[in-house]
C-alpha cells in the first residue's frame, strides 16, 4: 500500500510580494496609530514640564489625515490588519471630535433671549495684502455689515479716521451708530457692544516683549443677565516673515535634508518657548476669572493654540465648555497666513447660556478669520 505524500508548494514571487506588502502595511498602520494617539493627547501634557508637547499636538491634523488614508488602504488591501489603525482612531476619538465635530446648529427656544458675539484678531486694522476695495477699511466694513451684537477684537489699538488704514469718517459714524458702547482695554483689547458694558480693572499688566499676552475684561448686561467677558490674546509664537516662509518650505519639504533639519529645529525652539508662557498666561487669566467672573462668563480671543491644547484644558477644568465642538461640523481653520492653517481662535463659556451656532467668516484682510457664536440665555 502506497502512502501519498502531498508535496508543499514553493512560495511564488506573487505570494511573497503580497506577504511583504501586508507586513509593510501593518507597520505603516502601527506608526500612524501611535502618531495619532500621541499627538491626540500631547495637549494634556504641561508644556512647562515638557516644552515640546505643544509642537507634537500641532501635528495632530497630519497624523489624522495619515490615519484615515492608512485605514482606507488597509480596508481595500488587507482587512485583517485593520485593528492596528482602528484602535488608534478609537483611542483618539475625543480629540478627533474636538478637532472636527459632527454637530448641527441648534434652534433657539426664544429668539428674544439670543445674542451673537464675534471674536476677531483685526491685526491693527491693516490689510495683510494691502487691499482696500472701495477705498475703505475692509475689516471695519465686514463688522458693520455682519452687525453682531458684541464684537471682541484683539490687536485693535484705536478707532479713528485714518487715511493710511483707509478708515473713513463714515465707517466711524456707522460703528458708533450700531454700537453705543465702544471700549478699548490695555491698548489693544477692544469691544463694541449693543448691550450696556463696562470695563473691569483686573490689574493685568502686559509684558513688553514681542508677542506678549494681553487681556481685556468687561461686564455686559445681556437680556437681563450679567455676563463677564474676557477678551484675550495669549502669547504668540513671534514668527516673523522669514519664519513663516520657513514654515511653508518645511511643509513642502523644500530644501536639502540639512536645511529641513535646521528649519525644523528653529521653528520647534520658538514653539517650545511660547508654550510654557501661554500656560502662565492662562494661570493669570484663571486668577482673574475666579475673582471677577461670576456665574456667567465668556472667554474668547486669539489663544495661539490648537484644539486640545493645555490652556484650553485648564479652562475646561474651571467648568468652561468650548463652543465649536458643541455646535460645529467639520474642521475649522481660523488663521490664514504663512501656512499655519490651524484653529487658534476659540470661544468658551459657562453659566446660564447655551451655544446655538458658531461660524467663521471668510474675509482675509487680517491674518485671522473672524468667528461668530450665537448664544441663548437660559435663565
Amino acid at each position: 500500500m502506497r502512502i501519498k505524500v502531498k508535496a508543499e508548494k514553493a512560495p511564488t514571487d506573487r505570494s511573497m510580494l503580497y506577504k511583504a506588502a501586508t507586513i509593510a502595511l501593518a507597520a505603516i498602520d502601527a506608526i500612524a496609530a501611535i502618531g495619532l494617539t500621541v499627538s491626540a493627547y500631547a495637549g494634556s501634557i504641561n508644556p512647562v514640564m515638557h516644552p515640546t508637547a505643544p509642537a507634537v499636538a500641532m501635528t495632530f491634523p497630519i497624523w489624522l489625515a495619515a490615519a484615515i488614508a492608512a485605514l482606507a488602504v488597509t480596508l481595500i488591501v488587507r482587512i485583517r490588519v485593520t485593528p492596528f489603525i482602528g484602535l488608534g482612531i478609537i483611542a483618539s476619538l475625543p480629540s478627533i471630535l474636538d478637532f472636527s465635530p459632527l454637530q448641527l446648529p441648534r434652534n433657539p427656544g426664544d429668539e428674544a433671549d439670543s445674542f451673537t458675539i464675534m471674536s476677531y484678531n483685526v491685526m491693527g486694522l491693516k490689510s495683510q495684502h494691502d487691499s482696500y476695495p472701495g477705498d475703505v477699511n475692509p475689516t471695519l466694513s465686514y463688522i458693520i455689515n455682519r452687525d453682531p451684537d458684541i464684537v471682541c477684537m484683539q490687536e485693535m489699538h484705536a478707532l479713528y479716521a485714518s487715511p493710511s488704514l483707509h478708515v473713513t469718517a463714515a465707517q466711524i459714524d456707522s460703528i458708533h451708530h450700531q454700537y453705543p458702547y465702544v471700549l478699548i482695554a490695555n491698548e489693544s483689547q477692544a469691544i463694541f457692544s449693543k448691550f450696556p458694558v463696562e470695563p473691569i480693572q483686573t490689574g493685568f499688566k502686559r509684558r513688553k516683549e514681542s508677542g506678549a499676552a494681553n487681556l481685556g475684561c468687561f461686564r455686559a448686561e445681556i437680556r437681563g443677565e450679567k455676563v463677564t467677558i474676557f477678551n484675550i490674546h495669549l502669547q504668540s509664537f513671534s514668527l516673523g516673515p522669514e519664519d513663516r516662509a520657513m514654515f511653508k518650505d518645511l511643509a513642502h519639504l523644500n530644501g536639502s535634508e540639512q536645511q529641513i533639519a535646521g528649519m525644523r529645529s528653529h521653528l520647534v525652539n520658538k514653539i517650545r518657548a511660547a508654550g510654557p508662557q501661554r500656560v502662565r498666561d492662562t494661570e493669570e487669566l484663571i486668577k482673574y476669572i475666579r475673582k471677577f467672573g461670576g456665574p456667567n462668563v465668556i472667554v474668547c480671543g486669539d489663544f495661539n493654540d490648537v484644539p486640545g491644547s493645555y490652556p484650553l484644558r485648564m479652562l475646561e477644568d474651571e467648568h468652561f465648555r468650548q463652543v465649536y465642538p458643541e455646535v460645529g461640523f467639520g474642521p475649522m481653520i481660523t488663521y490664514n497666513s504663512g501656512g499655519f492653517y490651524f484653529r487658534i481662535d476659540h470661544i468658551l463659556y459657562r453659566g446660564y447660556m447655551r451655544p446655538l451656532d458658531m461660524r467663521r467668516g471668510s474675509i482675509k484682510s487680517s491674518d485671522h478669520y473672524p468667528v461668530t457664536a450665537t448664544f441663548e440665555i437660559t435663565k
